[in-house]
């Protein structure tokens, strides 16, 4: 796939976009990998563009620390490598244990662009043990989603920058939303506790900057320990980005277009499944 041909704004020598784009070369060659979200890193000069959008992310979540995000790139590149990720293999199908479970969408807004939106439909687990009984299962299956979901933002070929760190907001970022409606068995489920738990933590680890808001709709006063558990593991900067909504029917103004998100989530689309579906017909046409 070819890359964007954008152009970056220019870098000064001292720039921390332009240091760690120098570390490159260690970086590739201590993980032994070099494919990420799409994106093949190039330590090539000029430097790539969408080589230039995955750094940015990296230095802007550790606040233009330059150690702080060679470390943390190099860390993730291991991960990616080791988890099998960035391979020609075919999909996983995880099966009928996690239909209805996940989604990804997008939901335009009044600026002509869109959302990218996954959707954690909790409401149709019926079994915990089926989706949260093999721990690694459920982490690959919610990776997945997530993986999926960063396709849409196609950052190997987009030519919007992303703006140094304090100076503006990241445009290339997913929305997720978390429906917990009809979940009261999940309550103190030790399962659910460390899933949770696992996947907060390789989110936090490997997917800096990707986050733009989390709703957390219809959460039953006895998931009060999710919040607690949040707190517990992500920065305060991330933490702000999380929205409650007790009703879910006032969901649809926060996303943006209200054809696309369900009428049962305050909008005036189909169902979730449709919306996914005509979101995947659509990007291969």
């Amino acid at each position: 796939m070819a890359e964007s041909t954008g152009t970056w704004p220019s870098l000064t020598n001292d720039h921390p976009l332009h240091q760690l784009h120098t570390r490159l070369p260690k970086i590739l060659a201590d993980a032994g990998h070099s494919t990420i979200w799409g994106v093949h890193l190039s330590s090539a000069a000029p430097p790539a563009f969408a080589t230039l959008l995955v750094l940015q992310k990296y230095l802007r979540s550790v606040a233009n620390d330059v150690d702080k995000a060679a470390e943390s790139l190099t860390k993730t590149l291991k991960w990616r490598k080791d988890f099998g990720l960035d391979t020609d293999a075919a999909p996983d199908d995880f099966g009928p244990d996690f239909e209805g479970l996940g989604y990804v969408t997008k939901v335009g807004k009044a600026d002509g662009k869109s959302d990218v939106v996954t959707w954690n439909v909790y409401g149709a687990v019926k079994d915990l043990k089926k989706p949260f009984g093999d721990l690694d299962r459920f982490l690959r299956w919610r990776i997945n989603l997530m993986e999926q979901a960063i396709t849409h933002l196609d950052l190997s070929n987009t030519s919007i920058p992303i703006p140094d760190y304090g100076k503006g907001s990241d445009p290339h970022r997913i929305d997720q939303v978390h429906l917990y409606g009809g979940v009261s068995f999940l309550r103190m489920n030790p399962l659910v506790r460390v899933a949770s738990k696992a996947v907060i933590e390789i989110m936090q680890a490997h997917y800096p900057e990707m986050l733009l808001r989390k709703f957390f709709v219809e959460v039953p006063l006895i998931m009060s320990w999710v919040f607690t558990a949040i707190s517990l593991f992500v920065s305060t900067e991330t933490a702000k980005k999380f929205q409650v909504i007790s009703y879910k029917e006032n969901l649809g103004k926060e996303l943006g277009k209200l054809e696309d998100v369900p009428v049962e989530y305050g909008g005036k689309g189909p169902d979730l499944k449709t919306l996914a579906q005509q979101l995947e017909n659509g990007e291969k046409a």
